[in-house]
């Protein structure tokens, strides 16, 4: 089993809050050779793209995925060796010292170490309580040029049996899978209204899906999916499926889009025997459903459980791969078609419930209604 191009071209790519740049180029520049797309930017770089083919009269849903991991940004050269970078998303202090790192600058990757962290915070709230680095020193073997993104020396993507490798997983391999949608919608020439919103600086607080709702990018009656991929230390198996995320560490989401996303998965499995999914509360962390959630958004997630969360391999005390199930990954991409073509669409679900309630009621009616125990 291969892994897919548009997945290893995405994970390849360098990205850190805020020099998104690389994969928001390659999405937007696939989103134009597909036919029934088309995308545009916000005011704050967020992409949305828009697939619509004689769609039914049901509410259209969006997904959002968000096109940074935890990546350094060069600063300035202190020296004609010595970088100094800011850090940007949350992992551990003790991560760093003596790491290899590299920086894609004028079009290639220069190797690095970090030598020192020149600056850390402690973090409170939404992200829980961790201390952050915010700069390091870095010895690097040429110069770098000022804003260049920066990622751990880790190998290219791989697959490894059913486990995709990558240097960061979190939240490029999203990206990946909606864009993937969006390739099959436009192929077969489906019936259907979906958004597919990329957002910006997610790892420091969700500051594009943040952005992205004050700015009205979507629709407040537009029903969001959040997709993640999210530690499996919050319970999740690694190849159990796609995992219908109820909440995260700050909130739960509105129950009858959940209700919505696991009855479109329950008729899917009955279809097609080899599909499977998960249902939990992914309480590692917070994501964008949250941040949507804030704003009057209707919101749920999706997401693929996550190996090596932020790169953090707990168990051996060191920076590696992040990783994740393809059969997972791809069962979520068939979730998301599921979902885009369902002739029913979101909303109903509440009624539904409150019929088989009512069938219920009416059923033992006879006992309950004078009031007395027996």
């Amino acid at each position: 089993m291969a892994m897919p191009v548009i997945l290893r071209d995405l994970l390849s790519l360098p990205t850190a809050s805020f020099v998104e740049k690389a994969v928001l180029n390659y999405l937007r520049d696939a989103c134009r050779g597909l036919r029934g797309v088309s995308a545009r930017s916000d005011r704050y770089g967020n992409l949305l793209a828009h697939y619509r083919y004689r769609p039914r009269a049901v509410t259209p849903i969006a997904f959002s995925a968000h096109t940074d991991h935890p990546g350094f940004v060069a600063d300035r050269m202190i020296d004609a060796k010595t970088l100094l970078a800011k850090f940007r998303g949350g992992v551990f202090a003790e991560y760093f010292p003596q790491t290899r790192v590299r920086f894609w600058s004028g079009g290639r990757w220069i190797n690095g170490r970090v030598e020192a962290l020149t600056k850390t915070k402690e973090v409170y709230r939404l992200i829980g309580k961790m201390r952050l680095p915010e700069e390091a020193r870095i010895r690097v073997r040429e110069p770098v040029e000022p804003n260049a993104p920066g990622m751990w020396d880790l190998p290219d993507p791989a697959l490894k049996g059913d486990r995709v490798h990558a240097r960061g997983c979190d939240d490029v391999a999203g990206c990946a899978a909606m864009l993937a949608l969006l390739q099959r919608l436009s192929k077969k020439r489906a019936r259907a209204d979906v958004y597919c919103l990329f957002t910006r600086a997610e790892e420091v607080g969700f500051v594009g899906a943040i952005a992205a709702a004050r700015n009205g990018t979507l629709s407040k009656k537009t029903p969001i999916v959040a997709i993640e991929t999210s530690s499996a230390r919050a319970g999740a198996l690694i190849g159990g499926g796609p995992v219908l995320r109820v909440g995260d560490k700050a909130s739960t989401f509105t129950p009858q889009l959940n209700a919505y996303c696991a009855r479109i998965a329950r008729a899917l499995a009955k279809r097609r025997k080899s599909f499977t999914f998960q249902r939990k509360l992914m309480d590692g962390g917070t994501c964008e459903s949250t941040a949507f959630a804030a704003y009057g958004y209707t919101v749920t997630g999706i997401c693929l459980a996550l190996g090596n969360y932020h790169n953090m391999d707990i168990d051996r005390k060191r920076i590696a791969t992040e990783y994740v199930s393809l059969k997972d990954w791809k069962q979520m991409v068939d979730w998301f078609e599921a979902l885009a073509l369902d002739e029913q669409g979101y909303g109903r679900d509440n009624d539904l419930l409150r019929e088989e309630m009512e069938t219920r009621f009416a059923e033992w009616r006879p006992l309950i209604e004078g009031g007395h125990c027996s």
